[in-house]
């Protein structure tokens, strides 16, 4: 295995950041010209870390750069699939563009709070496990001082390229977590009521980033 560097906290760190790692050299692009999930992961941590650690661009301009190089490589409409599950095929077609657009920015908004602070800290790259030709999982390990934290990247492969749909940290499911805490508010408040519990979240976010 091989280290790369990262941010400090990893375990909430690695939400985003870690999904996109990698060391040594890149493998080929498939006939189709599609690079493999470890690549993906790779070539995106790099230009992360490369935004982080540019002492020349403001917070806000890094916040700007490194959500959009994320949202190249994350599957908003999938996981928000996967999250509502069951809720997902009741909703309506507007319910559904307004949660998945929450829902990134919640991503967002928390994956931000996390890495900012860059400092340096050290992954451990394990390789790529493939089922099939559409979908694979990227094992990372985040070393800190404390512990060593397994963090897995669950990845479809797209017509354009690899995407990815679930990250798992310490064998707990970020969209299984986000599925079970949603469908609570559901049952409870119905959809519309957990797109306006997301509106104010989102927003309370929005404002304490800025």
């Amino acid at each position: 295995m091989t280290r790369h560097a990262i941010a400090p906290g990893a375990a909430a760190v690695v939400l985003c950041v870690s999904l996109l790692l990698g060391a040594g050299p890149a493998p080929a692009a498939d006939a189709a010209g599609v690079a493999p999930p470890g690549a993906v992961v790779r070539e995106t941590v790099d230009a992360v870390v490369a935004v982080l650690g540019d002492a020349s661009l403001n917070a806000a301009t890094k916040r700007r750069q490194v959500r959009k190089i994320i949202g190249a490589h994350f599957d908003y409409a999938a996981m928000s699939n996967r999250v509502l599950a069951t809720n997902w095929s009741k909703a309506s077609d507007d319910q559904r563009r307004r949660f998945t657009a929450l829902f990134r920015d919640l991503l967002s908004h928390t994956y931000w709070r996390k890495i900012s602070g860059y400092s340096n800290e050290t992954v451990e790259y394990s390789g790529e496990q493939l089922r099939g030709d559409k979908l694979a999982t990227v094992r990372t390990l985040i070393l800190t001082d404390t512990a060593d934290i397994p963090v897995d990247y669950k990845l479809y492969r797209r017509h354009d390229g690899w995407m990815a749909y679930d990250v798992v940290i310490e064998q707990v499911s970020l969209v299984r977590n986000y599925r079970t805490r949603f469908h609570e508010t559901v049952h409870r408040a119905g959809l519309d009521g957990l797109l306006g519990e997301l509106e104010v979240r989102v927003a309370e976010a929005s404002v304490a980033g800025e």
